[in-house]
């Protein structure tokens, strides 16, 4: 259900005929990827006892910069390879980067639900246990536990749609008295015709693009097929899409579906609460190809809430780290793995034992502190400057260590730290490092992003309740959001906005105030607003504030944030070629320069950690490939895919 209701229910429906692609074994199935195809899944679970490769040369040092996802996916798998001179850096006092989970502070209670800060619906293209995604993998290896992400308009929470004061969505025929219209759960539509209307034209779109990508996808032609429908759709961004008419896809105009059809009315609603999945004005200034990607090849489907590490019975796993006070390599605290959320995973890729056949079963945590291993982790010490010498090593500066030599430094941080924070010196400018991929991590688009949260007392949706789970408006509030693991109260999202909805919220404070005191003000705010709205509803009037424990708000605005500096990263229309100079680098130019890209800040994919991870890994297997090393359980490099060097803007239209 959400913005692609429906969608997924036609792709499993659909007959999958066509399997029959060289290489076949090293490639997902569809739904997934649209640019790059490799089974991580298999490469990793062909690995599980072993290791991806085994590394040849025990001298070689290594530098990651970024302890998110793509920092600890690649610090990990390399040390199982048996790289075991590893230095993280990370500018934050923590781990997991945009995977940030916050637990309650209650003290009454052993509470499992956590406030999802950044990263909090995960695609598993399409459900977990598919074998269809790098998140897949690790969630089995980690007994990592998830449950039905409640989006708007999904099979598993009612929805309510909250517009223009309650007066509806036709403002020609407004309704008598204010109202909150309620998508019930399980619904295929929503309850009002032209709200309908809206869902129809997006959902007759997307079941055309499927329905024929779906029939390229695992065959020869799939990148000429991708590549006609990027030459129409790459200089368009995702208003004119909405705008542009509607068409029946002819077989004769290949890659050619038209667009969604809407009037200004129509396209007023879509912007506000989208056809499911809450608003999509954020994104109606990127690129086309961005909803063309995230939503049509699997990342808009199934979303999951990851509860934490749970057994079979969701039983809690602590693990033995569990509470035990951390420190980094410079003695300096870390919080101690929770195990729940998503966060979870960082913490389960750093503190949990890997299996290998080079190394001790050790966590990366473990092996900080063993002298055997060359192991850190540097905390609250961001990099400043990378200056690469004649013989190919690289020196890393940073703020709080004497300068150190690699042989190689994998960059995970975002783009606009990177240009804000770090120096390059001495990488040739053709050969190594050139100004058009400087200039592509100067140009990419980040957008901001920012969460209202409140723990509950008591749920206020469910038998009895009026109010409705997830709440859809137009007014500054945007998404509202309620959700639990297990029986408990769990929390309320009281604001989800992004982009312009966002920066609404950044100065509701006087000048004056510390940052506690901004974000209670902005809090109570925004509950104050809610609490309003409810109320005015006539098939409501029950406020939302008696539910919640109005002690405990938290905020977080990512564009604040100096070592992010926006919460994701897009890419604007007419932007392929600059893009694709950073997909491609680790291919083209990594061997040289001894430099490897890895994380979202990298991909053009849609939902945080699956291009994450996908990318860590991509930077692991082209540095064993650089360095010598032998890879393992029948995978050969040449297995492995490239990004081809193709541009629409030489193509004729």
């Amino acid at each position: 259900m959400g913005l692609h209701a429906g969608i997924d229910k036609f792709i499993t429906t659909i007959e999958r005929k066509v399997r029959a692609t060289p290489n076949r074994t090293w490639r997902f199935d569809f739904p997934n990827t649209a640019d790059f195809n490799f089974n991580y899944y298999k490469l990793l679970s062909d690995a599980r006892e072993s290791a991806i490769a085994y590394n040849q040369n025990p001298n070689l040092r290594i530098a990651i910069v970024g302890a998110g996802l793509a920092g600890l996916t690649a610090a990990r798998e390399l040390f199982r390879c048996g790289y075991t001179t590893i230095d993280l850096y990370e500018a934050s006092d923590r781990i997991g980067g945009r995977t940030y989970s916050i637990p309650l502070n209650n003290p009454q209670t052993d509470s499992h639900t956590v406030f999802e800060m950044g990263a909090m619906r995960i695609p598993y293209f399409t459900d977990p246990g598919s074998g269809n995604s790098v998140m897949d993998y690790y969630s089995s290896l980690f007994q990592i536990s998830t449950q039905p992400f409640p989006n708007p308009g999904s099979k598993v929470a009612d929805t309510g749609i909250f517009l223009n004061n309650g007066y509806g969505p036709n403002v020609n025929e407004p309704y008598s008295q204010p109202n909150l219209d309620i998508w019930r759960a399980g619904e295929p539509e929503p309850p009002e015709p032209l709200l309908r209307l809206v869902y129809q034209k997006w959902s007759h779109f997307a079941t055309q693009v499927i329905h024929e990508c779906q029939k390229h996808y695992e065959t020869e032609d799939w990148q000429t097929f991708w590549h006609l429908l990027v030459q129409h759709y790459w200089d368009k961004n995702f208003r004119e899409l909405v705008y542009m008419p509607a068409t029946e896809y002819n077989p004769n105009q290949p890659g050619f579906f038209g667009g969604l059809g809407m009037t200004e009315e129509e396209s007023n609603l879509f912007y506000t609460i989208g056809a499911g999945d809450g608003s999509w004005g954020a994104f109606y200034d990127i690129s086309s190809l961005y909803p063309i990607r995230t939503l049509l090849f699997g990342f808009g489907e199934n979303h999951q809430l990851i509860e934490g590490r749970f057994d079979g019975q969701k039983s809690f796993l602590p693990g033995e780290e569990y509470k035990i006070p951390a420190h980094d390599s410079l003695r300096q605290p870390l919080v101690p793995p929770n195990y729940l959320g998503i966060q979870s995973l960082a913490e389960c890729l750093f503190y949990q034992p890997v299996v290998s056949k080079f190394v001790e079963p050790i966590s990366l945590y473990q092996a900080t502190k063993l002298e055997q291993y060359q192991i850190n982790l540097y905390t609250r010490n961001p990099v400043q400057k990378l200056k690469r010498y004649s013989d190919g090593n690289i020196e890393l500066s940073s703020e709080f260590l004497e300068p150190k030599t690699y042989d190689a430094v994998i960059l995970t941080a975002p783009t606009w730290a990177l240009q804000i924070s770090t120096d390059f010196d001495g990488f040739n400018p053709k050969t190594e490092l050139p100004f058009s991929v400087l200039n592509s991590i100067k140009v990419s688009h980040w957008i901001s992003s920012c969460k209202v949260f409140y723990p509950l007392k008591e749920r206020y949706w469910g038998e009895g309740k009026k109010i409705p789970q997830l709440i859809s408006t137009d007014t500054y509030l945007q998404g509202v959001y309620g959700y639990a693991v297990k029986d408990e109260p769990g929390v309320l999202l009281l604001s989800y906005t992004w982009e312009d909805d966002a920066n609404k919220l950044l100065g509701l404070a006087h000048e004056s105030a510390t940052i506690e005191e901004a974000d209670r003000a902005l809090a109570q705010k925004c509950l104050k607003e809610l609490d309003n709205l409810l109320m005015s509803c006539v098939n409501i009037q029950t406020p939302i504030s008696p539910y919640v424990d109005e002690q405990q708000p938290i905020v977080i605005q990512w564009s604040k944030k100096p070592s992010y500096r926006g919460c994701a990263k897009l890419y604007r229309e007419m932007s392929w070629n600059t893009d694709y100079l950073l997909l491609r680098y680790n291919q083209e130019l990594s061997a040289r320069s001894n430099l490897y890209f890895a994380g979202e800040a990298f991909s053009v994919e849609g939902g945080w950690l699956e291009p994450a991870l996908r990318s860590a890994l991509d930077a692991v297997i082209h540095l064993v490939q650089n360095t010598n090393g032998e890879f393992l359980n029948s995978f050969q490099y040449s297995n492995y895919p490239r990004y081809e060097s193709w541009s629409p803007s030489l193509q004729e239209n």
